[in-house]
């Protein structure tokens, strides 16, 4: 999803972050049509057949996996579930910290996961929703927030 001026910050912060990091990377992609009730109530989200939905050029190389999600919850579809087995730690990162972050990160606690946000390398379009999702995964949730 294009936010302007901050998503380019974003995509600069998230590619510096990156490149030295070894682990692997999974590129989650939010995927709607426009007959998805979560598009219907909120006209922000990518549509498939649409530019929005593409992971930038620039960002592209860095991903050593990709999942598109249908919901906010990146585990809600079995198969990035199968993928993350094998880990105990999960950092996150992205758009949407007030939907697609913090309700996968709840979702990862849950099962027993430890969750890290790397909070300079997520945003959300309303500074205020941002603020409050961090708040929640940090006081409520257990989450760990870190700015390196």
């Amino acid at each position: 999803m294009y936010q302007g001026d901050k998503a380019e910050t974003l995509k600069i912060r998230m590619k510096d972050y990156l490149k030295g990091f070894r682990n692997p990377k999974v590129f989650i992609r939010e995927k709607r049509s426009i007959n998805d009730p979560f598009y219907k109530a909120d006209k922000t989200f990518n549509i498939a057949t649409t530019g929005d939905y593409q992971v930038p050029d620039d960002l592209r190389p860095l991903a050593d996996f990709f999942h598109d999600k249908t919901r906010y919850n990146a585990l809600y579809e079995p198969k990035i579930k199968t993928f993350l087995k094998s880990y105990r730690h999960i950092g996150l990162m992205g758009l949407e910290t007030h939907t697609s972050i913090m309700f996968t990160a709840e979702e990862l606690v849950s099962t027993g996961y430890d969750v890290t946000v790397i909070e300079p390398c997520t945003l959300s379009r309303d500074d205020y929703l941002h603020g409050y999702a961090i708040s929640i995964m940090s006081h409520y949730l257990g989450v760990r927030i870190t700015d390196e």
